[in-house]
């Protein structure tokens, strides 16, 4: 039984170092889930679900109506390529600038959560 504590102990002081090496290692970060449009920045860091289903980190180029869109938008730099994303573009018109296959325009609610 002893073991059996000792290790979910030294498990639990992993995790915890690597929480604080995560931490000190990307700087401060305040991380939150965005509840309106009006929480989000320009610059600041997301996670979104992709179109495909697919989960990606990126960071907010854009946020307002496409041309044609009903819906609020977020448009995305992200940090992999996939050749089914964009440029920034959307529907022949320009909304943010960024390598080909690194873009994406996701609705607001495809948003996961955000970070400074």
């Amino acid at each position: 039984q002893s073991s059996r504590s000792s290790s979910s102990l030294s498990s639990a002081s992993r995790y915890s170092q690597s929480v604080r090496s995560w931490k000190t290692s990307h700087g401060p970060h305040r991380v939150f889930v965005p509840h309106s449009p009006m929480d989000l920045q320009l610059g600041h860091r997301v996670r979104i679900m992709l179109p495909s289903g697919r989960i990606s980190t990126g960071t907010v180029r854009f946020l307002g109506n496409l041309q044609g869109e009903p819906e609020l938008h977020l448009g995305v730099e992200l940090q992999s390529h996939d050749a089914s994303l964009c440029d920034g573009s959307h529907n022949g018109h320009t909304y943010f600038e960024c390598k080909p296959g690194h873009g994406a325009f996701v609705p607001f609610h495809k948003l996961l959560m955000a970070w400074e």
